[in-house]
């Protein structure tokens, strides 16, 4: 829970992959986004912030289900990663 909480604080309601607010809030009105592992925890990738991003839904499937997953995680890890360089 620390990880993903660090994730969306830093995101600041903001998708970290396509740059669009959050697109709707929660009950507790904070903004909507879901934390994607970029590197799946059940293929032993680590539980840090600088693998993981607070995306939109739309984003989210996109890193599962379309054709240029594998392409559009890559992209999603560099940006992540310099983020994190530079944070």
């Amino acid at each position: 829970m620390i990880v993903r909480d660090q994730a969306l604080r830093h995101s600041h309601g903001t998708c970290e992959s396509c740059g669009n607010s959050a697109p709707f809030t929660r009950p507790s009105g904070e903004p909507y986004l879901e934390v994607h592992h970029i590197d799946r925890l059940a293929d032993g990738g680590p539980d840090r912030i600088d693998r993981v991003a607070a995306i939109c839904p739309n984003c989210h499937a996109r890193c599962y289900y379309n054709a240029d997953s594998a392409s559009f995680n890559n992209a999603l890890r560099q940006n992540i990663q310099s983020k994190a360089q530079v944070g």
